[in-house]
């Protein structure tokens, strides 16, 4: 069996508020899958909860923690595949 993977993937850091939650909403809305990202989990938990959606895929940290980074870029990559 083939697997489709032609839905694009975005990682977006500051995603529970603001503009990041408002291009999260946005790409999602337009059939994107989301690599979530924010520092404060419990704001990122309840964003996850309101979206209600399978292509949000919330990640609490800090990007300037190289670590966390390579957890994004590879939770992207495993979305796409």
């Amino acid at each position: 069996m083939t697997q489709d993977n032609t839905r694009p993937v975005a990682i977006v850091t500051g995603a529970a508020r603001g503009f990041g939650r408002a291009l999260t909403e946005a790409l999602l809305d337009r059939d994107w899958t989301v690599v979530g990202d924010a520092r404060r989990g419990g704001e990122l938990e309840a964003t996850a909860r309101a979206l209600d959606s399978t292509q949000f895929i919330p990640l609490t940290g800090d990007v300037a923690d190289a670590s966390h980074r390579d957890q994004l870029v590879a939770a992207a990559v495993d979305a796409g595949h």
